[in-house]
């Protein structure tokens, strides 16, 4: 059986490190981390965890020889809140939008491209805005929402509040140009009493609940690539307070639209659980 030795010598040839660049780090002669690795003399605890961090392998591995599955570890690496390639979104809405003669949409897409251009999300990924109002436009088309206006407002929901364009100047109806009126918050960091206010109006609007349980669902599944663990709990807190309780009130309003509210449910639910989980585990 390979013990921590053999470990400890693994990890650091894989790192191409020499016993003593290992000894130069820690302030100590190359002989103890040859101790080490011939499992004369065991690191301390303390060393362990650094020599863990050092070596680029997890403390567990170094101590039980236990391995993640390559999978879990890629996926790990390579976090990000670019979940599908806008490019791809782009000509899957102008495609279901061609089919369904939703020409208001095909007219806004390019529109909506435009606008965010040059503009990144939050994350060190910098991922194109753009890909985030593409995402709820095919999410809703995946969900079977045929609505002109529904799929419009979706690509439009953020330019008003992030591209300095006024409501009354998008080149929309007026149905779309409402909701989208009603999606654009006033300003950022808006208190208690302004995001009661804000919410309490989202069941008298089907296109604005719609959008904004599909934006919610968005930005709960990049959460981890792109916010603070303190951002990630206020904004659990702000979906179990303000957006949970829109499900019951919609659904009983729009029974039409009973099986996507269930399905948009299931997706915040499991994200929401997985992001507490994730918090809670952290030391």
């Amino acid at each position: 059986m390979v013990g921590l030795g053999k470990r400890l010598l693994e990890a650091r040839k894989n790192m191409k490190y020499t016993q003593e660049d290992v000894a130069e780090h820690f302030g100590i002669n190359a002989q103890s981390v040859s101790k080490w690795e011939k499992e004369e003399n065991a690191p301390d605890i303390d060393k362990l965890a650094e020599l863990a961090e050092l070596y680029k392998v997890t403390l567990d591995w170094l101590l039980t020889g236990n391995m993640p599955e390559k999978e879990i570890l890629e996926i790990t690496a390579n976090l990000s809140d670019r979940l599908f390639d806008e490019d791809h979104q782009y000509t899957f809405v102008k495609a279901s939008a061609n089919a369904h003669k939703f020409y208001q949409t095909l007219r806004i897409l390019p529109y909506c491209r435009r606008k965010h251009n040059g503009q990144v999300r939050k994350g060190k990924d910098r991922v194109p805005f753009v890909s985030h109002p593409l995402t709820l436009a095919c999410h809703a088309l995946a969900l079977h929402l045929y609505d002109d206006n529904m799929i419009s407002a979706a690509l439009l929901h953020d330019v008003c509040e992030d591209c300095d364009v006024l409501v009354e100047d998008l080149p929309v109806n007026d149905e779309t140009r409402e909701a989208v009126r009603l999606l654009t918050k006033s300003h950022k960091g808006m208190s208690d009493e302004e995001l009661h206010c804000y919410y309490s109006d989202i069941s008298k609007n089907k296109i604005f609940f719609m959008i904004k349980l599909l934006d919610r669902c968005n930005n709960l599944s990049g959460i981890s690539a792109s916010f603070s663990k303190v951002r990630m709990a206020q904004y659990v807190k702000e979906t179990e307070k303000y957006i949970y309780p829109i499900f019951t009130s919609t659904a009983e309003k729009f029974p039409e639209l009973i099986d996507a509210l269930f399905l948009i449910r299931y997706h915040m639910l499991s994200d929401v659980e997985c992001v507490k989980h994730n918090l809670s585990s952290v030391d």
